[in-house]
């Protein structure tokens, strides 16, 4: 891998680490008084529209189907896994504990990468590896008992809808820590674009199924306002620069480095959040110092 390669894909991965940071601002003003599930469904579909509309213009339909079925295997798991099961949970956690605390945690996720693959494959742990997880551990900690959000809802609903929040950003890091792995592998032998576009879709045919699962549940119940359609397609626009720049990153630059930059996100977060919801967002130094060390942490595991 030559410099000038490794250079575009750390450059890529920075844009797509930042179109996603913004896109958080804007799924979480969707989420205000709409139901989840359908949002989700929703967004993840307007996604996937718009990126299949430029992979249309900039390849061609060869590079959908000239694959083996291993790639397409791998591409439609990053579909299920990254974006139809864990977006299901990573709104969940924006909605009922806000970016600014659930961000930190699902951005661990390249931890669960390098530290399934150190014990999984037999490879022997190194110290970077106990030494972030355990700056990890205090970093959660404190975003875990920093002050909550000052939304009404979060406190009319009481703690246990708050705890699923907690859960739910845990479930997310965990499942882009396995994806991750999917997407790495579709896009060594499937056009980035074409990846992206594959794997949107099955995301949306899952957050789909998952609404209509939920049978009028109070996440999928009622309709999405009309005052949440603007956020939602200005949160998929985001979605469709970040997802093509994130698979066009692990072409061009190690895996390690393409998640580092991905893992910087919170940091981001807080100044949007600081910036755009002082009016919700509780940002205490508490909460600023856990993210802080939860990017710490998560880099030196993985580097």
């Amino acid at each position: 891998m030559n410099l000038e390669s490794n250079a575009y894909g750390v450059l890529l991965a920075a844009i797509a680490s930042t179109a996603w940071a913004v896109f958080v601002y804007f799924i979480k003003r969707a989420l205000m008084n709409a139901p989840v599930l359908k949002v989700t469904a929703a967004m993840t579909s307007v996604n996937a529209a718009l990126v299949t509309l430029i992979a249309v213009f900039f390849i061609s339909f060869e590079d959908f189907w000239s694959v083996t079925a291993t790639t397409l295997m791998f591409a439609f798991l990053a579909g299920f896994f990254h974006i139809g099961i864990s977006r299901t949970f990573y709104y969940r956690a924006i909605h009922r504990i806000g970016p600014n605390r659930s961000i930190p945690i699902a951005l661990t996720y390249p931890v669960v990468t390098a530290v399934g693959a150190s014990f999984m494959l037999g490879e022997t742990p190194t110290l970077s590896i106990f030494t972030g997880l355990a700056i990890l551990l205090v970093g959660i900690t404190l975003i875990v008992q920093a002050e909550p959000s000052r939304e009404t809802e979060a406190e009319a609903r009481g703690a246990r809808w708050q705890l699923f929040g907690w859960i739910s950003a845990g479930v997310t890091s965990l499942l882009w820590g396995v994806a991750a792995i999917f997407f790495k592998k579709a896009s060594l032998n499937l056009h980035p674009l074409a990846t992206a576009a594959t794997a949107l879709w099955v995301g949306a045919a899952t957050a789909s199924l998952l609404m209509a699962l939920d049978r009028g549940g109070e996440e999928s119940r009622g309709p999405i306002p009309a005052s949440a359609w603007k956020w939602i397609f200005a949160a998929a626009v985001c979605q469709t620069i970040a997802v093509p720049f994130y698979n066009f990153a692990f072409v061009h630059t190690l895996a390690v480095r393409v998640t580092a930059i991905i893992s910087a996100q919170p940091l981001i977060v807080l100044l949007l959040g600081w910036l755009f919801l002082r009016e919700i967002e509780n940002i205490t130094p508490r909460l600023v110092l856990g993210a802080l060390l939860t990017v710490a942490g998560t880099i030196v595991v993985i580097t």
